[in-house]
């Protein structure tokens, strides 16, 4: 699942919503959009292919990641591969 939200203001106000594809109408709209909203679920490969592509978005991203595993995580890998480098790159407290 994929959308895109174009939010005009910060004013309690309707929202424009956008499934991807996103329709060239929604592109070349008078006004650019000022906040984007993106959720897909993804591979490990497949990640790395979507966060080269969101590099290229300006301004600040905000990145909210949720993971499941049915055999649960490994604590010492999640420390260490996951939360350590994180917190080293000053992403995580």
């Amino acid at each position: 699942m994929c959308g895109l939200t174009d939010r005009v203001d910060s004013a309690p106000a309707p929202v424009k919503s956008f499934f991807l594809p996103l329709r060239v109408e929604t592109l070349r709209a008078a006004s650019p959009l000022s906040s984007l909203e993106l959720t897909f679920d993804a591979d490990r490969n497949q990640l790395f292919t979507a966060w080269n592509a969101i590099a290229n978005l300006t301004g600040k991203v905000k990145v909210t990641i949720r993971a499941e595993s049915e055999k649960g995580f490994d604590k010492a890998k999640l420390q260490n591969g996951v939360l350590e480098p994180l917190r080293e790159a000053d992403l995580i407290e």
